[in-house]
């Protein structure tokens, strides 16, 4: 009688852990990764126009003077970009020359040949960088 009630528990706990398994998979199916954006895709930052006239029920005037703010702000986001890259390459510019004072000439010539090969690591594919850096960050007696 008591190996039938343990079979019977036993049996009862497969059966919830599959149950639960089960929601888990459909929940995440059905609920979750509709809301979520597709790899490689950034959710939307702002509501675009469309879904503002849709949602705040605009006239056809007021779409068009959203679609003509968009664009002048479009502008400035795209001259503040330049602004913050060329900035970034005055500060690494500083930084590199910061550097180079306290290297000796032999050393500065190490430097930029390691400097080459990381840019040349940034110019490949996301997916080939995390390989190489795995690759680097592995022990030499752990390497096959």
């Amino acid at each position: 009688m008591k190996d039938k009630y343990k079979l019977w528990v036993a049996l009862s706990m497969v059966v919830v852990f599959c149950l639960g398994v089960v929601v888990g998979v459909v929940g995440d199916r059905a609920y979750l990764k509709k809301n979520r954006p597709k790899p490689g895709q950034r959710p939307e930052p702002f509501p675009t126009i469309e879904v503002m006239a849709r949602e705040l029920q605009l006239t056809p005037e007021q779409k068009e003077r959203m679609k003509e703010v968009f664009r002048q702000s479009e502008a400035r986001f795209e001259a503040f970009g330049k602004e913050i890259h060329s900035r970034l390459w005055e500060l690494r510019n500083q930084l590199k020359t910061d550097i180079d004072s306290i290297l000796t000439p032999e050393q500065q010539k190490k430097m930029q040949e390691m400097m080459d090969r990381y840019m040349q690591q940034r110019k490949k594919a996301p997916s080939d960088r995390r390989r190489q850096k795995d690759k680097e960050e592995t022990p030499p007696d752990e390497k096959k």
